[in-house]
């Protein structure tokens, strides 16, 4: 067993003493959900997966690399990878939850559209918003990792606001899933509405999972460094294998169970490729110049007729 040094210690990286055989079986439990995850994206053939993998290999990596730092605690560059993987492999299960909702709408509504906004345009909406939540947390979290008090408090700041934002985004997509939901009864039949229900609460579980992360983050970070509640966070492995690693390794197992791959099934399913939208348009303006032409070509004969 590792012999922990003291949370004293300047050369020390752990402001406590960190268990080796919980970050294992941590790795190990992420390693399993992630290569599920890799099989049921091939099985149910849904490419767009590669993004809920992402973050389920960040977690992975997170404690294999914490493992290593616990073995190593006085090796920085152990230390903060692992710190960093932690803080943001969330947002690729956030981004993952806003590319089911816009293939669930681009499936299950005739217009393909909320609030008159197709759905390619408004998943890649919401994972460009969601990408800018990760480019600010992602600069706070490097300064976090800072021996510098000032640059330290400027960093809690900085994730702060880039987790306060990623749960405003979160909210804003709530609003359209319960629009969608609300429309499923009324345009879906009810065998295929069952269905498109069962995966939105799925979603719902996802980002209550995330949502409930992001509230112990904001708590622990918004109090700034040095303060008695920061103090009882970083002095307590527990608080983060049960507020951020746990809802995060139930939210990957969700969706191994209810894989959205089970409702997503057939061509309609997934968002047409450029490819195949370009060669559409040149189908449909092929059409509209026959169409034309037929058209003419009847006004022609008439009007030969009538002067005969």
């Amino acid at each position: 067993m590792t012999k922990c040094l003291p949370v004293t210690d300047p050369d020390n990286m752990w402001t406590y003493c960190p268990s080796l055989p919980l970050a294992a079986v941590f790795a190990a439990l992420f390693f399993v959900t992630t290569a599920v995850h890799i099989f049921q994206a091939h099985k149910f053939k849904k490419s767009f997966c590669w993004v809920l993998i992402m973050g389920a290999i960040w977690e992975t990596a997170a404690f294999v690399i914490r493992c290593i730092s616990i073995e190593n605690p006085t090796i920085e560059g152990a230390y903060d990878p692992q710190f960093i993987l932690i803080l943001l492999a969330p947002l690729w299960i956030n981004a993952f939850a806003y590319m089911v909702l816009g293939r669930m709408v681009f499936f299950f509504l005739e217009n393909k559209r909320l609030y008159g906004v197709k759905a390619e345009r408004m998943a890649l909406v919401f994972v460009l918003l969601d990408l800018a939540s990760f480019a600010i947390q992602f600069a706070g979290g490097l300064l976090t990792i800072s021996k510098n008090f000032q640059t330290l408090q400027t960093g809690l700041r900085i994730y702060t606001a880039g987790v306060a934002l990623q749960e405003f985004f979160i909210l804003c997509f709530l609003f359209l899933v319960w629009t969608f939901q609300r429309r499923l009864s009324r345009e879906c039949e009810p065998d295929r509405a069952e269905k498109a229900r069962g995966l939105l609460w799925v979603v719902y579980v996802v980002l209550g999972l995330i949502t409930f992360r992001i509230l112990f983050r904001i708590i622990e970070f918004s109090a700034g460094a040095g303060t008695a509640l920061t103090h009882e966070f970083r002095s307590h492995e527990w608080y983060a294998y049960v507020f951020d690693s746990a809802p995060m390794f139930v939210a990957l197992v969700v969706l191994n169970i209810w894989h959205p791959g089970r409702v997503l099934v057939g061509k309609e399913s997934e968002f047409k490729s450029r490819k195949e939208r370009r060669r559409e348009r040149k189908m449909a303006k092929e059409r509209d110049g026959q169409g034309y032409g037929v058209e003419e070509g009847v006004v022609v004969v008439e009007r030969v007729r009538g002067e005969k």
